[in-house]
Order: structure tokens, then C-alpha cells, then sequence
């Protein structure tokens, strides 16, 4: 990947990045220097980097506060 966009050291996150073409933008991120955190409803059983993922339903509201917290569950 060019580095015309100055991707190194930052930081994102994609939605649904285990599979198709999530799993594909998560890749070329990671390769251009991007930390990228990965939210998916279900874990895989194989993470690469499992820091990096978060388990969350992101069509719901809790799903969504649970990555906005970095992936702990919120207490009430």
C-alpha cells in the first residue's frame, strides 16, 4: 500500500472485519501502520491479534457502548 494517505500510528475502527471485504480493509490498515480495533457480533476462534477485537452487535445501542468503551461491558 502507498503511504500517500499518512496512515502510520493511527488509529481505527471497522465493523464486521472477519470476513470479505471487512477482513480485507482490516489487513491493508494493519499493513500500513494503523491500529485497528475490529468489533464483530460473534469472536473467531482464531485472532491474530486478540486485543484488537471486541465483541458487540453495533445495530444496537449496548452493542455500540460496548466499543466505545474499548470493549469492556458499561456497568449500569
Amino acid at each position: 500500500m502507498t503511504h500517500y494517505l499518512e496512515l502510520e500510528g493511527k488509529r481505527a475502527l471497522v465493523t464486521g472485519g472477519t470476513q470479505g471485504i471487512g477482513k480485507a480493509v482490516v489487513g491493508r490498515l494493519r499493513e500500513a501502520g494503523v491500529k485497528v480495533l475490529t468489533a464483530v457480533r460473534t469472536t473467531p476462534v482464531e485472532l491474530p491479534d486478540a486485543d484488537l477485537f471486541v465483541a458487540a452487535d453495533v445495530a444496537a445501542a449496548e452493542g455500540c457502548a460496548i466499543v466505545a468503551d474499548g470493549g469492556t461491558v458499561p456497568t449500569a
